[in-house]
């Protein structure tokens, strides 16, 4: 990487996610510090080394650089009385400490104080721990520019922005995908760490999902876009993590609020001190370590960091305040599929009637291989696997909330549907065993109907679902609740497996949303999780709510609090044991940063040390929370001991 490429990408981490005002700021406050130093050590230089007669100039000197960098700090303090920001009071402190300092004639101390203070604030500022490197990251891996094929084949370079829902593009190996796509041509081994969390590559090829922002690591791809510009995975990601990192929980607005009356607490405790004393540099000091930095970043620091690791993991959390309300989680309420499923249907059998099974398949393989429907899109893998070649027909109707028509030549139809459509056709069938899902399919020529088959079908359970739900337990969840529109017999199975607690079986989207309520009055703090457009209404009633994966509904992801950009289930203990460091990590920043600054009140109230020595031990206060924040960049998830007990039984609901 060439000198220049390096100085870019420093000053673009630098810039990071400040505005044009906070730039400024931070460049008059840095810029008026150095300049103040060096002033003040020419004024030192000055009054040690000329004659007595040079004195004035020394003190010249000294004024000049006490008044060029406390400028900028007062006028920042006038400011925070107008806007009554908590991010004002420090400044608000140290003006009055430096010009008391300057107005006795201590010009060392009214340079000093502000200088180091100034030094910190650049460093608090560049100190956000990442997060605002975080999002620089995530905006790099937008691409700028696409290479999308024109109805004519040609192939023509344009900007990521100008790409439309409907284009075709060519993404070479090695190239970031510039849009959400699914594959038309190719393989490759695409890596989206940067959206999942997931380090291994997934292999794509047509009919795969790509998402913007992630690599293609070998092979040549051509896909159709299905999202671009601000509506691509990527943006939504960006956006939620931007708005997560402004927002708040109930500790850091608690600590704002008390904030003032802290700060109005230091200048009574100066002014008591001066009256006492009569000593002023004694209540300047007490006015330099009353600063309330410490406090002010405790919470900050903490949760910024903690949002870099969520996101870095492939969970996304919209709100701060939703880290802090999941470590107080004691109830998880699951929709089955998709969930603690894999919602993905496969046929587990054919039952032919007065036909053979391939006869059965030949019949709707045509209808299904067309549909979208996750029952016909299992048929249709199904029938490839078993070699079926798909005939022509005339025409597939699909029958809302029934099944689908098949329109053949020979004026047959063949219906694939529920056992009930079949029935009001005057159609007969049988009762099966089985307690997945079912379609029948019969054939009607004329007034010949007949009965050709059932198909049965099944959706297993995640292979982690069981570990997953005992760790919860190990997290203290008290109850788990299995939630399903599916039939009794379904939930059952699916319900002992996995080790749930309760199995509430044949509910509506609003039912679903009573059940969650029902948890909350018993008294729980409910998590739900769910993927699917019904489980909205639940997610949005649950104290957190947790969409499952970027394939999930988008008014399911918009419902959720956190969003799991993948499937691995694991993410719910790992998202717990997370929010419970980063809550034990804001807690232990507030009460060390307040132990610090009573202790070095009452040094400075009993003139053990001076303005300068104040601010620098101020200082360290401001470092520990840095440093302990720091600490959860560092953290790696360790599953909980599962607990080797046999899970109780269920009870269905």
């Amino acid at each position: 990487m060439s000198s220049v490429s390096v100085s870019k990408r420093i000053h673009s981490d630098l810039d990071a996610g400040l505005t044009s005002f906070e730039k400024w700021r931070m460049s008059i406050r840095f810029s008026t510090a150095l300049i103040a130093a060096s002033l003040l050590v020419v004024g030192i230089l000055i009054e040690r080394l000329m004659p007595m007669e040079q004195r004035a100039l020394a003190a010249a000197f000294q004024a000049g650089a006490a008044l060029l960098v406390i400028a900028p700090i007062l006028w920042e303090a006038i400011v925070g009385l107008f806007r009554e920001s908590p991010e004002y009071y420090s400044a608000q402190l140290v003006s009055v400490a430096a010009l008391a300092a300057f107005a006795v004639g201590d010009f060392a101390t009214a340079v000093i104080v502000p200088v180091i203070l100034s030094v910190a604030f650049f460093l608090e500022e560049r100190s956000i721990l990442g997060a605002n490197s975080a999002i620089a990251g995530l905006q790099a891996l937008q691409s700028n520019l696409a290479r999308r094929i024109d109805s004519d084949g040609a192939e023509r370079s344009i900007a990521a922005a100008d790409l439309m829902v409907g284009d075709t593009i060519a993404i070479a190996p090695g190239e970031s995908i510039p849009a959400d796509a699914v594959v038309l041509r190719g393989h490759a081994a695409i890596d989206q760490s940067s959206i999942t969390g997931e380090s291994t590559p997934e292999e794509v090829s047509p009919g795969s999902k790509i998402f913007a922002g992630s690599m293609n690591l070998n092979g040549l791809l051509q896909a159709k876009v299905t999202s671009a510009g601000d509506d691509t995975t990527l943006a939504k990601v960006l956006d939620l993590f931007q708005e997560a990192e402004r927002s708040k929980t109930r500790v850091l607005r608690l600590v704002e609020q008390y904030a003032k009356y802290f700060v109005l607490g230091v200048l009574l405790i100066a002014g008591i001190t001066l009256f006492l004393t009569h000593d002023v540099t004694r209540a300047i000091t007490v006015l330099v370590v009353g600063c309330p930095g410490p406090f002010l970043i405790a919470g900050p620091a903490a949760m910024v960091a903690s949002l870099a690791v969520a996101s870095r993991h492939g969970i996304l959390v919209k709100n701060a305040r939703f880290l802090e309300a999941l470590s107080e989680i004691n109830c998880v309420v699951f929709d089955k599929t998709g969930t603690v499923t894999t919602g993905r249907l496969d046929v587990c059998r054919v039952i032919p009637m007065a036909c053979r099974e391939e006869d059965v398949l030949q019949s709707v393989i045509a209808g299904v291989s067309v549909n979208q429907h996750p029952v016909s899109k299992a048929i249709a893998r199904f029938g490839k696997q078993q070699g079926q070649s798909i005939p022509e027909v005339q025409d597939v109707e699909e029958v809302p909330g029934l099944g689908i028509r098949i329109q053949f030549a020979d004026d047959r139809i063949v219906i694939l549907g529920r056992e009930s459509w079949l029935n009001q056709e005057g159609i007969a069938t049988e009762s099966i065993e089985h307690s997945g899902p079912m379609v029948w399919a019969a054939e009607i020529s004329g007034t010949n109907k007949r009965t050709l088959g059932c198909i049965c079908l099944s959706d297993r359970a995640r292979a982690d679902s069981p570990q997953v739900i005992r760790q919860l337990r190990d997290l203290r969840v008290e109850r788990t609740v299995l939630l399903t529109g599916d039939r009794a017999a379904v939930a059952q199975n699916i319900g002992l497996e996995v080790g749930v607690d309760e199995i509430v079986s044949e509910v509506l989207p609003s039912e679903k949303l009573q059940v969650v309520e029902l948890e909350k009055r018993a008294g729980y703090n409910v998590m739900v999780v769910g993927d699917g457009i019904n489980d909205a209404p639940a997610l949005a009633a649950g104290n957190v709510g947790i969409a499952m994966g970027v394939g999930g509904a988008d008014i399911t992801m918009r419902s959720a609090d956190i969003v799991l950009m993948t499937d691995q289930l694991d993410r719910l203990p790992m998202a717990m044991v997370l929010a419970a460091k980063t809550k034990a990590t804001i807690h232990r920043n507030v009460l060390i940063g307040a132990g610090l600054t009573l202790v070095m009140l009452g040094l400075a109230s009993a003139g053990t040390i001076t303005p300068v020595a104040g601010a620098t031990l101020q200082n360290i206060g401001e470092a520990f929370v840095i440093i302990n924040s720091a600490a959860i960049l560092r953290w790696k998830w360790q599953p909980p001991v599962a607990t080797v007990a046999s899970c109780p039984s269920p009870k269905n609901g």
